[in-house]
């Protein structure tokens, strides 16, 4: 376990291990739909990931039958009610913030995702690096159905991993995909049985929390950097990125350990 000791976290589990951490959703009754408290205690848990060096790869995970199913709706009702209330800021307060948390984590983020992710839910999902998804797995953008627009990135991830087409299919209609699809789209890397799931992802975590992950780090930025950049943009960032990964002790460590024939034991430095 880390040495950074967590909070009291009412709504998510979370541990640290083998350089890895997890973060599990934990409202199981409600498929892990996101209410305030489960948004403090997500941002808290972000919180303690940022700031432990041990940790070199993060797992976001669902408990129960569900990964996440978005907004609670029954606080937001209730929310709305108040004539104080914007959606606009609890968006920005809330959904966006975590989103942009784990989009500039220099540790690769995977995400395990079980069962149920429907909207905000879905989104929290494709802001992970990488993703798993269970033979069970379903997936919807669902706001169309409740007269909303989509929100929490689905405007930008979607386009970026299907296209216009499919991705306004997906808005318009808020049907259901199933793993097999996602799969077959792109929006997931692997897909396993549910009984698997969490030790598969957990398995790569670890493999990638022993590797480079400084390196890992700084490449995950180009490539999403990359997504609004020009060729020639892009070319002189590659330039300036390798002029820092080459002075790393684990660039070091790696062409030493390649001459000696032997594993590197990389520190993530």
């Amino acid at each position: 376990m880390s040495s950074t000791e967590a909070p009291t976290l009412e709504t998510i589990e979370y541990e640290v291990a083998d350089g890895v951490a997890t973060i599990a959703l934990n409202r199981p009754d409600k498929r892990n739909a996101i209410n305030m408290q489960l948004h403090k205690d997500l941002a808290a848990a972000l919180k303690l990931v940022t700031r432990d060096s041990s940790v070199r790869a993060l797992v976001i995970t669902g408990r129960g039958k569900g990964f996440c199913a978005g907004q609670d709706l029954t606080e937001f009702m209730m929310a709305k009610a108040d004539g104080s209330f914007r959606v606009d800021e609890h968006v920005r307060n809330t959904f966006n913030k975590t989103i942009m948390t784990l989009r500039g984590m220099q540790i690769p983020v995977i995400a395990a995702i079980n069962g149920f992710a429907a909207g905000a839910g879905w989104s929290l999902a494709l802001a992970a690096d990488i993703r798993f998804a269970s033979e069970d797995a379903q997936f919807t953008q669902a706001f169309s159905k409740i007269g909303l627009v989509p929100d929490t990135g689905s405007t930008w991830f979607l386009p970026e991993l299907i296209g216009t087409s499919r991705t306004l299919e997906l808005a318009f209609t808020g049907d259901v995909i199933d793993a097999t699809k996602a799969l077959d789209w792109g929006l997931v890397n692997f897909v396993t049985s549910p009984d698997e799931l969490q030790a598969r992802a957990r398995e790569y975590a670890v493999r990638l929390a022993a590797m480079p992950t400084l390196a890992l780090g700084i490449t995950k930025r180009a490539v999403y950097r990359a997504t609004t950049s020009t060729l020639e943009d892009a070319l002189e960032y590659e330039a300036q990125i390798q002029q820092r990964a080459a002075r790393s002790d684990d660039h070091v460590e790696g062409v030493t350990a390649f001459l000696e024939k032997r594993e590197p034991a990389f520190t993530g430095r």
